[in-house]
């Protein structure tokens, strides 16, 4: 009896889970005239392309580790869903590009990063709120708030995060299992927009950002 009770517990919440539904924002086409892009003396992009493929190219052109820059079209309440993009850290090495959710303004929201030139290590993945006008990653050097996997330099790579409350799974390169899961995202951090993420990296390669947002 309580094996078929579980069974029925589990169709229930697969079956649940299958008819969620949610609502599509195509923001793969980036028009500067409606997106937070920056541009300044250190800061510089282009609607270009990398590896033949069309792209919105962040250049940063002083070296910071403390940089972080952000590219998004504001106006979306992201609160639950699922954000899909393509992404390239263009060399060197050590550049850091990734994506950033529930954006409430240019210096508060959740991020979630890539490493290629730490591929492999619990040091390739990092998550991190930031709240600060500062970019201050070196508060969330703990391994809870990084993760293992490989991302290739100077290569696209796809990038899947599933959110849902105070959790998320980050997804790389359509693998069937998350290389990282985390609980605890920000609570001051309820919901916002949806961009591209821009750390200490020369030059970063970014398209086809996709968000779906659950009803």
């Amino acid at each position: 009896m309580k094996k078929l009770i579980l069974m029925l517990t589990l169709f229930a919440t697969v079956k649940a889970q299958a008819q969620q539904k949610y609502k599509l924002h195509d923001l793969s086409t980036v028009n500067p005239n409606e997106w937070n892009i920056p541009k300044n003396d250190t800061l510089d992009y282009e609607q270009g392309s990398f590896d033949g493929k069309k792209a919105l190219l962040i250049k940063r052109k002083i070296f910071n580790y403390k940089s972080a820059s952000l590219a998004y079209k504001p106006g979306l309440n992201f609160k639950d869903g699922i954000i899909e993009m393509d992404v390239a850290c263009i060399l060197p090495k050590g550049g850091f590009v990734g994506l950033a959710f529930r954006i409430q303004d240019d210096h508060h929201y959740e991020t979630v990063y890539f490493r290629p030139g730490s591929s492999g290590t619990i040091n390739a993945i990092q998550y991190m709120p930031e709240k600060k006008t500062e970019f201050n990653w070196w508060d969330y050097e703990a391994e809870k708030y990084q993760a293992k996997a490989i991302i290739p330099q100077n290569k696209w790579f796809h990038i899947k995060v599933v959110v849902q409350g105070s959790k998320m799974e980050v997804y790389v390169d359509n693998a069937a299992k998350p290389a990282m899961v985390y609980t605890e995202l920000d609570p001051s951090l309820k919901s916002g927009a949806v961009g591209y993420w821009h750390g200490n990296c020369p030059e970063g390669a970014y398209k086809n950002l996709v968000v779906k947002t659950f009803n």
